[in-house]
């Protein structure tokens, strides 16, 4: 049987200070994540049980959590937590301004890329990829999302030309597009989601670098978490890139951008792969 490796990612935003997003997962293989998910299912079921976890729920004590005492959840959390140490997967942070990128990004970008969702599910891809690569590993990688409006779509229409920009070398592990899935379904996006909470939640409290949260400690591997932050000046760049092409107020609103989306679909319907080698494709990705 071929090894193949699996990423799972979901995200978190914060609405303080730079209003961060934070996009966090574990990457390991395929057979591994199998075993991982029934001692997962099987902790959820333990008493009192859950269908699934969702972080937001427990910390407000709704959805799953409803009519929980703050100890029974916190109980809950370690088991869980447990289970992710003994399979002991690589743990990964990929992190944008998000207020940064609302500011300077978002009103000279076409709509599917003035998300920061959008740019950091692809930081994700190439920063992971890089990783496995310059470990020598030569092992092919799927990386699997939470669900995000929009965002897999575009990913699906443009990663093709995108993943261009990636070395060849970590280009090559690459197996596919991303894929997205619900992470009520799928218990290492539930790992994935309790790893980007707390993440988060310890960037907001912290106040110094070097302060940690003791969950988020727990969550992290301490023999290898990937840590990655675009830096604000890459978001300046691509806005000034973004602000000397024409045409951009024809993308901008969602029915725009959906038509985009269709004419695209068309190209791939018919055998050709957009937006190969097109001025479009300088538009989209190129900003040396």
């Amino acid at each position: 049987m071929s090894v193949v490796l699996q990423a799972f990612i979901d995200d978190s935003a914060s609405d303080k200070g730079d209003r961060r997003l934070f996009m966090a997962g574990y990457l390991n293989r395929a057979d591994k994540w199998h075993l991982f998910s029934e001692a997962w299912n099987e902790e959820l079921r333990m008493a009192p049980s859950i269908s699934y976890l969702r972080m937001a729920e427990a910390n407000n004590l709704r959805g799953e959590f409803k009519g929980w005492a703050k100890e029974a959840r916190e109980q809950k959390l370690h088991g869980l937590a447990r289970v992710i140490n003994h399979f002991e997967p690589m743990s990964f942070q990929f992190t944008i301004n998000r207020e940064e990128y609302s500011r300077v990004l978002t009103p000279v970008s076409p709509r599917g890329l003035g998300t920061p969702h959008f740019t950091c599910c692809f930081s994700v891809v190439s920063g992971v990829s890089r990783y496995v690569a310059s470990a020598k590993v030569r092992v092919p990688i799927e990386f699997i999302f939470d669900e995000q409006e929009g965002v897999s779509a575009d990913m699906a229409l443009l990663f093709h030309e995108m993943k261009r920009s990636i070395p060849r070398g970590a280009r090559k592990l690459i197996s596919a597009a991303p894929v997205f899935g619900n992470d009520k379904l799928v218990p290492p996006l539930q790992a994935a989601d309790m790893l980007a909470w707390h993440l988060r939640r310890e960037h907001e409290s912290r106040k110094s670098e070097i302060e940690t949260l003791p969950t988020a400690d727990l969550l992290r591997n301490p023999h290898g978490h990937l840590v990655s932050h675009t830096d604000d000046t890459y978001i300046r760049k691509w806005a000034e890139h973004h602000e000397k092409q024409e045409g951009i107020d024809f993308l901008k609103s969602k029915r725009q951008w959906q038509k985009f989306r269709q004419e695209l679909s068309g190209f791939a319907d018919a055998g050709l792969i957009p937006p190969n080698g097109s001025r479009l494709a300088h538009f989209l990705f190129n900003c040396e």
